[in-house]
């Protein structure tokens, strides 16, 4: 992403170094993790900084508000876990749950991200428990594909087709 998807509410760039002390946050907020596996070590959160702020193969951008500039989430687009289609994947830090955000800048982040890599369709997986996810799949045009149980949980796997 070379330069920010603006949209309504919402800034979408690629992580900074600057942007670490926010992710750290995100990264140890235990309602976030939640449906995440569970809270994570110092160790394993600043590791998974570093990720994101240098890999390759793998876009991420960073959600803050446009009007304030404050940090609200992070949005993924990686290889699933079976190596074949690419995940989305999305975190928000609680107190913006519930508001819109993350339907806001993935309806920005998806078509960018497709058409960047050229995909046709792409993956998202999330627990059968997280009702809030969920729905914001089925409101962004994904369906239903499959169930499966990762992590020690069951999971419903959603695709998008272009």
């Amino acid at each position: 992403m070379r330069k920010p998807l603006v949209t309504r509410r919402c800034s979408l760039s690629q992580p900074a170094h600057s942007d670490k002390p926010a992710l750290r946050q995100l990264f140890a907020n235990e309602q976030t993790r939640m449906f995440l596996g569970g809270k994570q070590s110092p160790a394993a959160i600043e590791t998974r900084c570093a990720r994101v702020t240098t890999e390759t193969g793998v876009y991420h951008a960073v959600v803050r508000s446009s009007r304030t500039n404050e940090f609200l989430g992070l949005l993924s687009l990686a290889p699933c876990h079976q190596g074949e289609d690419m995940e989305v994947s999305y975190e928000f830090l609680p107190e913006y749950w519930g508001q819109g955000y993350a339907e806001e800048a993935l309806n920005a982040f998806l078509p960018f991200a497709m058409q960047e890599l050229n995909l046709t369709s792409l993956l998202a997986e999330t627990q059968l428990q997280n009702i809030r996810s969920i729905r914001l799949l089925q409101k962004l045009g994904m369906q239903q594909t499959r169930q499966l149980e990762r992590f020690g949980e069951q999971q419903v796997v959603y695709r998008l087709d272009l």
